[in-house]
């Protein structure tokens, strides 16, 4: 047998008779050391287990959760139609109140009332030729506009006012209202003015009403319920 002096020796000799590590193996640690590596293996399988499990019921429950938000989607949608229902009505009953109010539009204006244009009389009065400048959809919106009236001033001259009607009167009823005023005034040679009805004012066209380039005319909650 090979003398040991040095360590280099013992780690030649167990290198030269691989079956001893085992040997000394056991001699120096404790069955719980030498067990450790196959208990750590076996520990680390059933936390992928458990793992797998988890991530399975997290599946599940983004699947759940997607199907609620499908149904969410879905009344989220049929909400946004409800509102716009809503909001087709309140217009609609915005300008049949305005409608039965026409003469005390002209006269919170200073006119009488003389007559509510139909729109038959508003497809009359626009001309067949020297409207090439004006595009389709502008004559379109002056054939449907909201309501037109003639009235006539304290002298007995006769104008005419076009009035858009909203429930929350905004931007884009002062600009129709301005656009068919200069329609009228084009088409008939007579003076017209602009105004809007409605119960609510968007609060950003307030400088132009105050200006009084459009007259403003507030149906008030009383009427409203009246109707």
């Amino acid at each position: 047998m090979a003398t040991i002096n040095t360590i280099e020796d013992l780690i030649q000799l167990l290198d030269d008779n691989p079956h001893w590590v085992e040997a000394l193996r056991v001699r120096l640690l404790t069955r719980e050391l030498i067990e450790l590596p196959e208990k750590f293996a076996r520990f680390v399988e059933a936390t992928n287990q458990r793992f797998d499990r988890i991530e399975g019921r997290f599946d599940r429950v983004e699947e759940r959760l997607g199907g609620v938000e499908g149904r969410l989607d879905r009344v989220e949608g049929r909400l946004d139609r409800l509102t716009d229902d809503v909001g087709i009505l309140k217009g609609a009953h915005a300008r049949s109140t305005a409608l039965r109010q026409a003469d005390m539009i002209a006269e919170d204006m200073g006119l009488t009332l003389v007559r509510v244009l139909s729109r038959d009389d508003l497809r009359a009065l626009t001309p067949s030729q020297g409207v090439a400048d004006i595009p389709a959809s502008h004559l379109r919106s002056f054939r449907l506009a909201d309501l037109v009236i003639e009235a006539a001033n304290e002298n007995g001259e006769t104008s005419f006012v076009a009035v858009e009607i909203s429930f929350t009167v905004n931007g884009r009823d002062t600009a129709r209202a301005v656009r068919n005023t200069g329609f009228l005034s084009r088409f008939t040679g007579r003076p017209a003015r602009a105004a809007v009805a409605g119960a609510r004012l968007d609060e950003r066209i307030r400088d132009r009403l105050e200006s009084e380039d459009v007259f403003w005319y507030e149906l008030s909650p009383e009427s409203l319920d009246a109707e």
